[in-house]
């Protein structure tokens, strides 16, 4: 299925190699924003529901 959608559409190829580095930097960027994050505010967030 997928090889005769990139057969049909021309640049459909570029446009998925695009999205998968779009997807891959976006969690990567997620996972370090979370690995830098404060661990104060990570435990106050944690227990704002039960307050």
């Amino acid at each position: 299925m997928f090889k005769q959608f990139i057969s049909i559409i021309p640049g459909a190829d570029f446009y998925m190699i695009t999205s998968l580095c779009i997807f891959m930097v976006f969690f990567v960027l997620v996972g370090l924003y979370l690995y830098w994050m404060d661990r104060g505010h990570l435990t106050k967030m944690s227990h704002l529901p039960f307050e």
